[in-house]
């Protein structure tokens, strides 16, 4: 590398912005002196910014009805990452047949994009996507994974009941820094 170059860590760049000149005083000597000051800040630029309506407008023209409904339940989420419609209603406003939509949920249920919260509601799974702040998300997430904890445990047989909280060999979902936060 030449001299006077720095590297930079792949997908930054530098930015250095001239801010003005300063005086400052030198304490051992007394003397002023005129400084420029700089900020120098990394920038990312290896990434893409996506505009969810205009991808949803383009796939919609090439994608088949499957793609369609999975953008449409994206659009129509609550503040929650849910979507509280049953499937007849799904395929009634998206003007999607109720078989499509059947086949299409079932295909999002089993990716873990979307999961059951009763015959009328569906979340979507907040790891892939969710809009709102950070705190939200960990919130809408907390829940999600409750719900599949809850689901786990149906699907168990009782055979564990008289093991303590505990004794269970079960990760944490957060630290407790993380649930402080929140």
């Amino acid at each position: 590398m030449g001299k006077g170059k720095k590297s930079c860590a792949a997908g930054t760049s530098k930015k250095v912005k001239v801010i003005g000149t300063k005086k400052y005083v030198d304490n051992e000597t007394g003397e002023i002196e005129n400084f420029q000051v700089v900020s120098v800040e990394d920038r990312d630029f290896n990434f893409h910014k996506v505009w969810l309506e205009s991808i949803v407008n383009s796939i919609d023209l090439i994608g088949n009805q499957k793609t369609k409904l999975a953008f449409w339940i994206i659009e129509n989420l609550n503040k929650e990452n849910q979507l509280v419609m049953t499937q007849r209603q799904i395929a009634d406003k998206s003007g999607i047949s109720l078989k499509t939509v059947s086949t299409t949920m079932k295909a999002l249920l089993d990716s873990n994009f979307l999961r059951k919260i009763n015959a009328g509601a569906y979340c979507v799974n907040p790891e892939v996507l969710f809009k709102g702040t950070r705190n939200g998300r960990l919130n809408v997430l907390f829940q999600y994974q409750a719900l599949e904890h809850h689901e786990q445990q149906e699907l168990e047989p009782e055979e564990h009941e008289d093991v303590k909280p505990s004794e269970k060999n079960e990760p944490n979902l957060f630290t407790d820094e993380q649930l402080k936060a929140v």
